[in-house]
């Protein structure tokens, strides 16, 4: 369990920090080429960890469905997440997605991984939170920013539960790899007929921040799953709302409302909660 605490931690400050850099990026080039190159930026930079494994994996038809599944899924998740980063405020885009954590929890649940009741008491708090940040804006846009962000949960809360299947089936490095290289492949051909696929070096810096944070962050969450409980790596990793609530108030000087607050916060609690009990 140690070892999925430290993992789970270092893959929140992983995906917290660059989220103001994904933030700029999207809105300066858009959500299909700041996908497409952080993807491609993230996979050169990880890539030559492959010279660590054993050479190439057997894969079975059941670990290809597995990484191609969450290939597909993954992409999904980018281009949701990314729009929510694009439409929404930081501080409230960044808890909202964060009860990925939550949703991996309860989809664990659900397939069978005994969890301990203080954190099914506790789930619920995590999403009052959510409905509490969401709802503290009128501005079409910030709130269409929050629903995406909820809907992007969903999506990411399926990708933390496929982690440890896919890395049981080839390896957590080859299947960190493969599910890129697979969502890479299908949203490449998109960008290149949309004729955007290019303009991520227009923001290569803030592109190639994310894109490496977020590499880092995915491979270490897929280790952390491999060797703890998956709910627990998830609601620790989930802690990158923490760091963006604060990166985002620093920064973008982001004010929110009082209800926004308490949401955000009833969020950054329970997930610490559940973090905590998990780490016992």
């Amino acid at each position: 369990m140690g070892i999925t605490v430290i993992l789970g931690i270092l893959c929140a400050l992983s995906w917290g920090l660059p989220e103001v850099q994904l933030a700029r990026a999207t809105r300066n080039l858009g959500i299909v080429p700041t996908v497409i190159g952080s993807i491609v930026i993230g996979l050169l930079v990880t890539s030559p960890i492959i010279f660590f494994t054993d050479g190439l994996p057997h894969i079975t038809a059941k670990g290809a469905v597995l990484i191609v599944g969450m290939g597909i899924l993954s992409l999904a998740g980018y281009l949701v997440a990314f729009s929510a980063f694009q439409k929404g405020k930081l501080t409230i885009v960044a808890p909202t997605i964060a009860c990925e954590g939550a949703v991996a929890a309860v989809f664990a649940i659900l397939l069978g991984e005994s969890i301990d009741t203080r954190v099914l008491f506790l789930l619920p708090f995590a999403v009052i939170g959510v409905v509490l940040a969401a709802m503290g804006t009128s501005e079409k846009g910030q709130s269409s920013g929050a629903l995406r962000a909820a809907f992007a949960a969903l999506i990411w809360g399926g990708i933390l539960t496929m982690a440890a299947p896919v890395a049981d089936e080839v390896g957590v490095i080859w299947g960190f790899i493969l599910v890129r290289v697979v969502a890479l492949l299908i949203v490449l051909p998109i960008g290149i007929k949309m004729g955007v696929a290019a303009n991520a070096r227009l923001d290569w810096k803030n592109v190639a921040a994310w894109g490496i944070g977020d590499s880092v962050a995915s491979l270490l969450f897929v280790a952390a799953a491999d060797r703890g409980p998956v709910a627990v790596a998830g609601v620790l990793a989930a802690q990158f709302a923490t760091v963006g609530v604060i990166v985002g108030m620093v920064v973008l000087k982001e004010r929110l409302r009082a209800r926004q607050w308490v949401g955000i916060g009833t969020v950054i609690a329970a997930v610490t909660a559940i973090a905590a009990v998990g780490a016992g």
